[in-house]
């Protein structure tokens, strides 16, 4: 979760910019500028934050990633405290990452695949035992 630091970082650093178009241009073209930037960052953070999870057939989807359940070994759900860990110091540099900071939750996604680069997904969501559960469910159990 992002704490209040987070946020008051985040406002002050878009004040600054805000303030720094206005200063420099007329009132009109500042607004407009500061208005579509505004409606930029709306448009990335909601499309970041819409990044489809599914399980279908045998395959799972993370966004435009996907991995046929055979190449997967298991999955386990993380709590908060587990992900924080994880992604603090418990993974590998490797590990493909699906994270948003605003979810607590994660999903470690085991691989068993030698050609592929990671080891691990870490894919967070706010339903992460029943993804699990889905993912181990196509999984080719060679854990």
């Amino acid at each position: 979760m992002w704490s209040v630091s987070d946020c008051l970082h985040g406002g002050g650093w878009f004040g600054s910019l805000a303030l720094a178009i206005l200063a420099y241009v007329p009132l009109a073209q500042g607004l407009l500028v500061v208005g579509l930037f505004i409606l930029a960052v709306a448009v990335v953070m909601f499309s970041y934050g819409r990044t489809a999870v599914r399980v279908s057939d045998d395959t799972l989807w993370v966004g435009r990633h996907s991995i046929e359940g055979r190449w997967i070994a298991g999955a386990e759900a993380l709590d908060r405290t587990e992900s924080l860990t994880v992604m603090s110091s418990g993974s590998s540099t490797r590990d493909f990452l699906m994270t948003r900071p605003y979810i607590g939750e994660l999903v470690r996604v085991r691989l068993d695949d030698d050609a592929d680069p990671h080891p691990h997904w870490l894919v967070s969501t706010r339903h992460a035992s029943e993804l699990a559960e889905a993912v181990s469910s196509i999984s080719g159990g060679r854990a």
